[in-house]
């Protein structure tokens, strides 16, 4: 409050016109110091002034702001926070350290050839205690002038109560910090003379950003605090450190800095490159406080240049917001007098108020060291208690937004390396047991595997045999819809008609003949079967070695983004694992290999007990072929809705493959008895097919039917027509007399084929005519009229009355009189039977097979087979897991950095909301 001050300066003695001085001050916005003639011979000396200052509140909250603003700064707040200060710079030889002294009150080092080669911070405090001076090293940057995480500000040697002693101190200090890699206790004992010395081995910096700070406290200080920088060079000096003293003093002089230029009178102002920087930064004078040092070196004659300074001073020319200050400090005569801080005031004081033309300036407030420490100290005061809340608010910003950084950044490693790794392993393990049980979050790998497995099926439904109960060549035969459809097995409505070349009553023929040697003559050799379902399971290998390595390749693909997401973090771990985990894989994916082949091997021996499906399966198609041989499956011009639903929804969809060419082997002993494809399918060719487009199929191997598929040839004949045609003998009397046909040509050829079997008869031209359209056929399921039906379910009813029950109207087909080929229909149906049975197993077996020995197996020894790999229970474990878990140097080392600054803010935050701040 004013009244406290016009109080305590009344207690003062003050004059009226002082106590009047002193209540304008707080009134107006710029701190206006007391004038030398309102001073009493008591107070002319600022002793008075000061302890009037210090005694106030206003003295008080300046000593708590800048006791605050020294603890942020020793423990780093001023690298994420713009701390209000204040700067002296200034050329060199520009009187910079008189200022410096004049403020301090102490000796800094300034022998010729000597400067400033590192920031000095003073910070003054004052006290009813004795004068004391502690001078201390704050390290901030390491040796390569990288900023350090953890800044300290350590004491060099202990408390100085003597000024004199205060000079060699901060030599020994200076020195101390030029040489970051030597322990500064080596210093502290050093003469001066040693100090000037030649460094020797030691490498010494030419400057450094590290500080040295200076605290003064006692009765007749201010409370003020500024940092010396290192003078600036001349331009003839190395380009190298006139850049490096420029950038220093440029870093310091940003922001919340007041900036106190000393500019020598000697010099023209124009001159002064310690201005022109502080003009680049505060280009409006807004920060910019000008100091004029060595007014009494103008001789008496320079008055052009004393009007020309006297202009400055009054702010005529280059204006600055706050003004100009001159003081005039002891030359070289009195500093060898070694003269009292209170006599070099005095004669500062005598000289401007007798020296021509200072003594008549009108603004005598700008002269003397006095009124710059008391305009300084205001200055400083106030902006620091603006900045306060801002500073608060930016360090709880900045602050969270470091401990978000950190928190997105992998947490450092605490736990004992070998015990960490295997938490990481067992957690692997569970992750990857889950996707193989599958669940509501986990459900990739199973949804995978049931595709393939699903992909598997209907390739192996695919080979179902297409026998064709009509002689090769009839109108019927084009026609002939290879499908029970009643829910025993898949139809065209599901996409698995086989795509199995057709084998008609013909070829059925030739394969029985050539397969009799000593039997009866209407005997079929169990042989001539075996043939004929080995020829159906030729793929099944292949089949299943592609849905073998889509379930393999489902797995690895899992267990590497699994490893990914939870050891990417960790390189060489994340090396070594993959390794392990392939050769894992690789040992269940032989024994795997190794169970579905034996399976598929004794898949290849007839073999089933399970009769009463073989034995309905076999029924139901005997009678289905009974029925087309009769007649009585006239074809439909109108598809199934079934058909014609699954039609709508794969509109445009590839067309089926071509047929498979079904070759039987010779049973002579000059062939192998199995039956197979011709070629050899690669792995995947089963797939390829179901995309592929009809082709011509290349020259027929012997034995070999006529590749082909449902193919759409003349308009049906009526089925009056077809059973007339059939039942004549013809047909089967020509395919004997002709023999056993080796092959058929494709559509698209015309020669004949031949060969050194005996057997092998060409094709004639007198022979029936072939169908050379090789399309796929319209299905359609048996339709009957309603009156036939109800003909039908009549006829099923009288057979129940006379005790014949359960007959089925599939079972009325066995009613049709004796055919000529019953021997080969009877054939086609066991046959046909057992693929249903040997299919419904393999499609189950196959993919149990996989899943148990291949998906389960890996899960089930994953974490022991990893554990023991990595040889977690040997004695140099933990040593080889800390090598393991090394992270990448570049996250570790902004971990470090995230941390060490989290730490920083924190304190920040502390200082300040114990200060009794809030957020602006």
């Amino acid at each position: 409050m004013p009244e406290a001050y016009v109080r305590r300066a009344w207690l003062c003695r003050a004059t009226p016109a002082m106590i009047e001085r002193l209540i304008t001050c707080f009134r107006s916005s710029t701190y206006l110091p007391l004038s030398s003639s309102e001073l009493t011979d008591e107070t002319a000396m600022g002793k008075d002034t000061v302890s009037e200052l210090s005694s106030s509140e206003y003295a008080s909250r300046r000593k708590e702001l800048l006791k605050l603003v020294k603890q942020l700064r020793a423990i780093g707040a001023q690298a994420e926070l713009d701390l209000p200060c204040i700067a002296v710079i200034g050329n060199q030889s520009a009187g910079k350290s008189s200022v410096v002294e004049a403020i301090s009150g102490i000796k800094v080092p300034r022998d010729a050839g000597t400067c400033t080669r590192c920031p000095m911070e003073c910070r003054l405090s004052s006290s009813d205690m004795p004068w004391k001076c502690q001078i201390s090293i704050r390290w901030e940057f390491d040796d390569k002038g990288k900023r350090r995480d953890d800044v300290q500000e350590v004491p060099f040697g202990g408390a100085i109560t003597n000024k004199g002693d205060v000079e060699l101190a901060l030599r020994r200090a200076q020195a101390a910090v030029l040489n970051p890699s030597v322990s500064p206790s080596k210093f502290l004992l050093m003469s001066a003379d040693h100090l000037k010395a030649p460094a020797g081995t030691r490498k010494t910096l030419d400057f450094s950003r590290n500080v040295v700070c200076v605290d003064l406290v006692g009765p007749d200080l201010t409370d003020l605090s500024f940092i010396d920088l290192p003078g600036t060079y001349s331009p003839n000096a190395e380009p190298e450190i006139v850049k490096l003293v420029e950038d220093l003093v440029v870093s310091h002089i940003q922001g919340n800095c007041l900036i106190l230029v000393a500019l020598p009178m000697t010099d023209d102002i124009e001159n002064q490159k310690a201005l022109r920087l502080a003009h680049q930064v505060d280009p409006k004078g807004l920060r910019t406080i000008g100091v004029l040092t060595k007014p009494d070196m103008l001789t008496s004659g320079a008055t052009k240049a004393r009007d020309l300074w006297m202009d400055v001073i009054e702010g005529r020319r280059h204006p600055l917001l706050n003004g100009y200050y001159c003081t005039r400090q002891p030359d070289d005569a009195e500093r060898a007098k070694d003269i009292s801080a209170a006599e070099a005031r005095k004669v500062e004081a005598d000289f401007f108020g007798n020296t021509i033309p200072w003594s008549r300036a009108t603004n005598k407030n700008r002269f003397g060291t006095g009124n710059l420490v008391a305009t300084l100290s205001k200055l400083l005061t106030k902006l620091i208690d603006e900045r306060l809340p801002h500073l608060h608010k930016q360090a709880k910003e900045v602050l969270r937004d470091c401990n978000e950084e950190l928190d997105s950044l992998p947490q450092a490693i605490e736990a004992e390396p070998a015990t960490y790794v295997l938490g990481l392993i067992t957690a692997f393990s569970t992750n990857v047991q889950g996707f193989v049980a599958g669940g509501l979050d986990s459900g990739r790998l199973v949804h995978e595997n049931r595709d393939s497995f699903r992909e598997f099926k209907y390739a192996v439904r695919r080979t179902a045999p297409n026998f064709i109960p009509y002689p090769e060549g009839t109108i019927s035969s084009a026609v002939f819809e290879n499908y029970i459809g009643d829910g025993e097995d898949e139809g065209p409505a599901e996409g698995l008609v086989s795509a199995q070349a057709p084998v008609y009553l013909t070829d059925m023929l030739q394969h029985i003949e050539k397969s009799i040697t000593r039997e009866l003559p209407d005997d079929v050799p169990f042989p001539c079967k075996v043939s004929l379902i080995k020829a159906f399971q030729t793929t099944w290998r292949p089949s299943a070695m592609v849905c073998f390595e889509r379930v393999r390749a489902s797995v690895i693909n899992l267990l590497h983004d699994m490893m990914k997401d939870q050891f990417d973090r960790y390189d060489a771990l994340h090396i070594v694992l993959r390794g392990y985990v392939a050769d894992l894989v690789h040992k269940h994916q032989v024994l795997c290999l190794q169970r579905i082949g034996e399976m598929l091997e004794i898949e290849s021996e007839p073999f089933t007990q399970n009769g009463h499906y073989y034995d309905s399966c076999r029924d139901k198609w005997l009678a289905k072929y009974k029925d087309a041989r009769a007649g009585k499956l006239p074809v439909s011009q109108e598809r199934p809705a079934k058909v014609r639903k699954l039609s709508q929804q794969t509109a445009g969809a590839p067309p089926a493959a071509s047929a498979t060419s079904f070759t039987f082997q010779s049973l002579n002993g000059q062939q192998s008895t199995s039956s197979g494809f011709r070629g050899t399918p690669s792995p995947f060719s089963s797939i390829a097919t179901l995309a592929g487009s009809t082709s011509t199929p290349s020259t027929a191997t012997p034995f070999a039917f006529k590749p082909g598929a449902f193919g759409a040839g003349p308009a049906p004949a009526s089925p009056q027509q077809s059973a007339t045609h059939l039942k004549t003998s013809s047909t089967k009397e020509k395919a004997k007399a002709n023999g056993m046909r080796a092959s058929l040509h494709a559509p698209t050829s015309s020669e004949d084929s031949s060969g050194s079997d005996d057997s092998t008869v060409s094709s004639s031209s007198a022979e029936e005519p072939r169908m050379t359209t090789v399309t796929k056929p319209v299905l359609s399921q048996p339709t009957l009229s309603e009156e036939d039906q109800a003909k039908v379910n009549a006829a099923l009813a009288a057979l129940a009355d006379i005790g014949y029950t359960g007959i089925t109207q599939e079972d009325l087909g066995k009613l049709n009189p004796p055919d000529e080929f019953a021997r080969e229909i009877n054939v086609m149906a066991q046959v046909r039977a057992y693929f249903q049975v040997s299919y419904k197993r393999v499609i189950d077996n196959v993919p149990l097979m996989i899943d148990h020995k291949f998906v389960r197996a890996i899960a089930k020894d994953l974490q022991s087979s990893l554990i023991s790999q990595l040889g977690l229970g040997t004695a140099n474990a933990s040593t080889r897991c800390a090598t393991y878990l090394a992270e990448d140097p570049h996250v570790v080392a902004r971990r470090e950095e995230l941390i060490a600054r989290k730490k920083r803010l924190e304190g920040v935050t502390k200082e300040l909301s114990n200060f009794g701040l809030k957020s602006a």
